[in-house]
This record gives structure tokens, C-alpha cells and sequence, in this order.
């Protein structure tokens, strides 16, 4: 499990050169992700080509949002030669700390065309500030 707080320790202990080099091989060690917000919702969006919506879950507690699941390979044929490997293949584990001004209770999530679409409502009246995370 990485903490929040592990990429700003690694880019000052290691450098800015080596963070870059951490999130170009990212997508080879987890499924990619990118996260947006507005005034009105936060959306998560991870890259997750070949998986199955059944191999798929989804937890939240104390704003924290786990998504888990296993993505199968096709080629499992002792036979074949690998010449290129680039895809992500196995089981994941991502985390994403939610601003404390989400609704969760009405969290949507769509598994279309390889990627899993999480939109949650931010409340009300709350203005869009990266403190409230």
C-alpha cells in the first residue's frame, strides 16, 4: 500500500529525474488512473483493458477509496515467445484519498470499453479547495 505522503518523500530523497522515471513505468506495476474534479463531482478514471466487471470491487472508508481486481492474461500458452510485454496483467490494488466533501452515498461507477468511470457528488455549498482532502 503506498501513503499520500510517499511520492513527496521520494521526489525529495531521490530526486525529480527518478519521480518521473517511477510514473513512466507505472503502467507496467498497476492499471493508470486519472482523477479530475469540478464544482460538482470527482471523477476517477482507471485504464483496466481486459478485465472483467465481475473481477472488479470497489470499498470506501474514512475517505479513502479502494479499488481492487484482477486483470487475466490471454496468452497463458507455455508455447508462445514473449517479444513485448507493456500491458498490465494480474492483481491491482489502487488508493485514492476523497475530498471530505464527497457525497459516497451517491458514488456511481461504469465498467465500459476497458475503463472503470467512478463519478461521486461533491456536497452542496462546498467550495472546490485541495485542503478538504
Amino acid at each position: 500500500m503506498v501513503k499520500p505522503h510517499f511520492h513527496s518523500n521520494l521526489k525529495e530523497t531521490l530526486g525529480e529525474d527518478f519521480n518521473e522515471l517511477l510514473y513512466e513505468i507505472a503502467p507496467f506495476m498497476e492499471p493508470r488512473i486519472d482523477i479530475y474534479e469540478s464544482d460538482l463531482y470527482f471523477n476517477i478514471s482507471v485504464d483496466l483493458a481486459g478485465a472483467r466487471k465481475e473481477d472488479l470491487s470497489l470499498k470506501c472508508c474514512n475517505n479513502m477509496l479502494l479499488i481492487e481486481g484482477m486483470i487475466q492474461t490471454d496468452h497463458k500458452i507455455a508455447s508462445y515467445k514473449k517479444i513485448q510485454k507493456e500491458r498490465f496483467y494480474g492483481s491491482f490494488k489502487r488508493e485514492v484519498l476523497l475530498p471530505k466533501n464527497c457525497e459516497l452515498q451517491h458514488i456511481q461507477a461504469i465498467f465500459e470499453n476497458g475503463v472503470l468511470s467512478i463519478t461521486i457528488p461533491l456536497l452542496e455549498g462546498t467550495m472546490k479547495n485541495k485542503d478538504t482532502r
